[in-house]
């Protein structure tokens, strides 16, 4: 089964201001993942049941939704700070 990817607005927008090439390699990422979404990598602690999927100093964190049929990119940004970053919006959901 192939699924969709459920990009956000402002995912969409990170992924607009990345250099060219490094663009193509999110967007062929992503495309495997649709493919494939088995092919991240699961993550622990807060981000527990969501995906990484690495793209060369760039993470994709995504949870796959097997109901709708979509892949849900939830945060893009280089590895040094991305996991506290989608931590961060994890809290955030589970405050507010």
């Amino acid at each position: 089964m192939k699924y969709r990817a459920a990009i956000p607005p402002r995912v969409a927008d990170r992924i607009r201001h990345l250099p060219a090439d490094v663009k193509r390699s999110i967007r062929e990422a992503i495309r495997q993942l649709c493919a494939d979404p088995e092919c991240g990598a699961r993550l622990k602690r807060e981000l527990e049941g969501d995906l990484k999927y690495t793209v060369r100093r760039y993470r994709i964190v995504c949870r796959v939704d097997r109901a709708a049929g979509a892949v849900n990119v939830l945060a893009i940004g280089h590895r040094r700070t991305i996991y506290e970053e989608a931590a961060e919006k994890v809290r955030g959901r589970r405050v507010g």
